[in-house]
């Protein structure tokens, strides 16, 4: 095993049926949170699941990663109020998909 600082991570976590329901029907000025080019949120796959959250591409440290949570969570409170959201939120390595590139990182299995 190596090291790699080419890989970014993803700290989001599992949707459930209704919050991907949610968050594909945003529509206006909320749309922006959940966006391709990754500036807040993105929503990626893991087989058959979707998970939300945010890919980080550069290096961070641990008392950053709280801050990242706290951001992802704050953002998806934002966006369904009525939503229970977990505490704590997976960290998956990315990786680039061959057929359409960086712009759609996949988490890692």
């Amino acid at each position: 095993m190596t090291l790699s600082d080419r890989h970014p991570i993803f700290v989001g976590y599992k949707m459930d049926g209704s919050l991907r329901r949610r968050l594909e029907a945003l529509t206006g000025s909320e749309r922006k949170y959940i966006a391709e080019d990754g500036e807040f949120l993105r929503i990626l796959r893991l087989g058959e699941d979707g998970y939300v959250g945010k890919v980080v591409t550069e290096r961070i440290t641990t008392d950053r990663v709280d801050d990242i949570r706290r951001n992802v969570l704050s953002i998806l409170q934002r966006l369904s109020p009525d939503t229970r959201f977990p505490i704590h939120l997976d960290i998956l390595v990315c990786v680039s998909d061959p057929e359409t590139g960086p712009s759609s990182w996949t988490p890692a299995p």
